[in-house]
C-alpha cells in the first residue's frame, strides 16, 4: 500500500507539472493593471485594530466559557448555564441595535468610552461573582458595553483620514476577528491552571487599554458632527 501510494503521488506530480506548462498566464490590460495594495506604515489602523482586537477576546471569552464558568465553578445546573449566553447575546443585541442612536447622540468617542467602562464593570462583576445571579446581571453589564466597541472600531477603521477605507478596515477587522479565533483557545488553556473566575477579571483589564485609545474613536463620527 505505501508503494501504491507513491506511485500515484508521482503520477499525479508528473501530471502537474506537465499541465503547468499549459496554463495560460493571467496578463491584465495595461489600462487594468494595479499596484499591489500594501500595509499601511502609519500606526493610526494599527492601533485601532488593537481596539477591536481587546474588545472581542472579552466577547469570546463569555461566548465560549460563560457557560462552563457558570457549571463548573458556581455550581449552576447545565438549564441554568446557557443563561450566561443569552443573558450576554440579549443584551449585545438590544444595545447593538441602539447604537447609532446612541453614537449620534453622544459622539464616537464619548460612547466608547462609556461601553468600555460598562464592559469593565460587567466583567469584574461576573469574575467575582458569589452566585449565578450575580453573574448573570455581570455578563448582561458586559454585554451592553461590548455591544458598540467592535462597531465603532470598525467605522473608525474605514474613515481615517488619508489612507483607503478597505485597507484602513480590513486592518482593523484581521486583528478583531483574531480575538475571536485565537483567544477562547488561549483563555481555556490559562482556565486549567486558574479559574474562570481570574480569567474574567484579567480579561475586564484589557479595557483599560481601549479606554486609554478611545479618543482614536473620532474617526468613526459621521461627517459634520463634531463630538469630544
Amino acid at each position: 500500500m505505501p508503494l501504491a501510494r507513491l506511485l500515484v503521488a508521482g503520477v499525479v506530480l508528473a501530471l502537474l507539472a506537465l499541465a503547468r506548462t499549459m496554463i495560460l498566464v493571467d496578463r491584465p490590460h495595461p489600462s487594468e493593471r494595479r499596484d499591489r495594495a500594501k500595509l499601511p506604515l502609519s500606526p493610526l489602523p494599527w492601533l485601532i485594530g488593537l481596539v477591536a482586537l481587546f474588545s472581542m477576546i472579552p466577547e469570546g471569552a463569555i461566548l465560549d466559557w460563560g457557560a462552563l464558568y457558570l457549571g463548573n465553578e458556581l455550581n449552576a445546573s447545565t438549564a441554568l448555564s446557557g443563561f450566561a449566553f443569552a443573558a450576554f447575546s440579549l443584551a449585545m443585541a438590544a444595545m447593538r441595535f441602539a447604537g447609532d442612536l446612541v453614537r449620534d447622540r453622544l459622539g464616537a468617542v464619548r460612547t466608547l468610552r462609556l461601553c468600555t467602562v460598562a464592559s469593565f464593570v460587567g466583567l469584574v462583576i461576573a469574575g467575582q461573582a458569589p452566585n449565578v445571579t450575580i453573574a448573570l446581571i455581570g455578563f448582561g453589564i458586559a454585554g451592553i458595553g461590548i455591544s458598540n466597541m467592535v462597531p465603532i472600531a470598525f467605522s473608525a477603521g474605514g474613515n481615517i483620514p488619508g489612507l483607503a477605507p478597505g485597507i484602513g478596515l480590513s486592518v482593523v477587522t484581521t486583528l478583531g476577528y483574531s480575538g475571536i479565533l485565537f483567544a477562547p483557545s488561549i483563555i481555556g488553556f490559562i482556565a486549567e491552571y486558574t479559574t474562570l473566575s481570574v480569567v474574567y477579571t484579567a480579561v475586564s483589564l484589557l479595557n483599560l487599554v481601549v479606554l486609554a485609545l478611545s479618543g482614536l474613536a473620532r474617526h468613526a463620527d459621521r461627517v459634520g458632527e463634531a463630538h469630544s
